[in-house]
């Protein structure tokens, strides 16, 4: 009765690790101490440019340009509005636009502003001698994932104790998985399934398996 009771503790103390092991490899909200793998919130990001006098961008402002887009996502995603503050900033505006419907963004979601000129806008670079002003600003706002550093906490512990040197279990995986889904809400809400005949799906599949298909239309314009 006593050998029978031993092995019943030490099952149960099996058991224990064993879902302790699940639940790290998880990654729930204990296993973190309350910090997720990802999180989604809106995000607004928006850059003031200065075009050069062939009415260009220079190459720091245009990866400056791409970096942020980038971050926020895809870019039908993304609901941008750019503002001209110069005539120049005006015409630039325009060719951007084209530039980003064609890159993928939604018309509905990108709008270029009205003209507001600024003589004070000035950029942080600028003299008193030479004051040098924005010509126009690129706003976006989008639902973003931001995820969190998955890497190995503590190099030096990880075989001495490597559940709190390493990490929590899984964790690169999730953010890996969340960085991939085409619209970052649908990790915060789910969403309704589409309309589907399955009686009408099963009948199709019957009637190939059947050779019971219905045949081509074949019509022949030499008879005319």
């Amino acid at each position: 009765m006593r050998i029978l009771s031993i092995g019943v503790v030490f099952l149960l103390f099996l058991s224990g690790c064993d879902h302790t092991v699940h639940r790290l490899r998880n990654g729930s909200a204990e296993a973190e101490k309350g910090t997720p793998a990802f999180v989604v919130k809106p995000t607004v990001s928006s850059i003031s440019l200065t075009l050069q006098e062939n009415g260009s961008l220079k190459r720091s402002a245009l990866d400056a340009v791409n970096a942020l887009l980038r971050n926020q996502g895809r870019l039908s995603s993304q609901e941008i509005w750019l503002q001209p503050y110069t005539d120049k900033g005006d015409e630039f505006a325009s060719h951007l636009k084209a530039s980003l419907l064609s890159l993928g963004v939604q018309e509905n979601k990108l709008e270029v502003l009205p003209i507001q000129y600024q003589a004070t806008a000035t950029s942080p670079s600028s003299t008193k001698d030479k004051p040098e002003a924005w010509d126009l600003s690129l706003r976006s706002e989008a639902m973003v994932v931001v995820t969190k550093n998955c890497g190995i906490q503590d190099s030096q512990a990880w075989s001495v104790n490597p559940y709190k040197a390493i990490g929590t279990l899984g964790c690169a995986n999730r953010v890996n998985l969340a960085q991939m889904v085409a619209d970052p809400r649908d990790l915060i809400r789910g969403r309704t399934l589409d309309d589907a005949d399955g009686i009408h799906a099963v009948e199709a599949m019957t009637r190939y398996h059947e050779s019971d298909v219905t045949p081509l239309l074949d019509i022949d314009f030499n008879e005319d």
